[in-house]
């Protein structure tokens, strides 16, 4: 019984790393497209003000 159990805890901890990395890319690449984002807004807004001027 007991080494029943040791595949079983070790699968747990498995699935709970990979769904934490998981998270983590989506939430690293949810951050890289918002400064994108407003690095693009930036850009165009400096093109706008050197145009009024």
């Amino acid at each position: 019984m007991a080494f029943d159990l040791i595949p079983f805890i070790l699968n747990m901890i498995l699935i709970l790393i990979s769904f934490a990395g998981g998270v983590l890319l989506l939430g690293t690449l949810y951050r890289g497209y918002t400064l994108l984002g407003l690095l693009i807004a930036e850009k165009k807004n400096k093109d706008n003000t050197e145009k009024k001027i």
